[in-house]
C-alpha cells in the first residue's frame, strides 16, 4: 500500500517551508545580534573617547603650532559624535517592531501571525481552528509566514550593510581624536 503521491508531495512542501522558516528567523536574530554588537561598540568607541576628549578640550588653543591639531581634533569629535547618531538610527531600524504586510486576515483562515491569532476570541476557539485546518491551509499560513519574515530579513540586512561605511568613520574618528587629543594634552 503506497502512500498518496499528492499527500506526500504536500508533506515535503510544509517540511521545506517549516525549514525555510526556520532559515529567516536564524536570518533575523543573527541581525539583531549584529545591532546589538554594533551599539555596544559604538557606546564604547564614544565613551573612552569622551575622557580623553574632556582633558583635551581645556588644552584647546589657537596657537600656531596647535592649530592644526585643534581643527584635526575638532573634525574627529564631530565625525564619532555624527557616527554614533548614525548608527543608532541605523540600530533602530534593524530592531524595530513589524507587523504583517497583508491586511485582510479573516478568522479561521490566517494562523500563524500574533494578530491572526488574536483575532480569534480565546485560546480554545483558535485551537478549533488549527485543529480543523487541512494541510493546504497549514501551508498557505507557512508560505504566508515565511514571505512576511523574508521582509524582515531583508530589511534588517539591508539597515546593517549601510552601517559599515559609518561604523569605519566612527573608528577612524576616534582614533584620530585619541591621537590629536593625547598631542594636545602635552603642550
Amino acid at each position: 500500500m503506497g502512500q498518496d503521491p499528492e499527500n506526500n508531495a504536500l508533506e515535503l512542501a510544509i517540511q521545506f517551508t517549516r525549514h525555510n522558516f526556520d532559515n529567516h528567523q536564524a536570518l533575523i536574530r543573527s541581525s539583531d545580534t549584529k545591532a546589538g554588537v554594533l551599539v555596544t561598540i559604538m557606546v564604547f568607541l564614544a565613551a573612552s573617547a569622551l575622557q580623553i576628549a574632556k582633558d583635551s578640550v581645556v588644552k584647546l588653543h589657537l596657537q600656531p603650532c596647535l592649530v592644526s591639531w585643534t581643527s584635526i581634533f575638532i573634525l574627529a569629535a564631530a565625525g564619532l559624535f555624527a557616527s554614533v547618531l548614525w548608527s543608532f538610527v541605523v540600530v533602530f531600524r534593524v530592531i524595530r517592531p513589524r507587523g504583517a504586510r497583508y491586511t485582510a486576515s479573516q478568522e479561521g483562515h490566517n494562523l500563524m501571525w500574533q494578530d491572526h491569532v488574536l483575532l480569534h476570541e480565546n485560546n480554545e476557539v483558535y485551537f478549533s481552528a488549527v485543529r480543523v485546518a487541512d494541510r493546504e491551509l497549514i501551508l498557505r499560513n507557512l508560505t504566508d509566514q515565511v514571505y512576511e519574515l523574508a521582509h524582515i530579513s531583508k530589511e534588517k540586512m539591508q539597515a546593517l550593510a549601510k552601517i559599515r561605511a559609518v561604523a569605519w568613520l566612527g573608528f577612524g574618528s576616534w582614533v584620530v581624536l585619541i591621537g590629536s587629543g593625547l598631542i594636545l594634552g602635552r603642550h
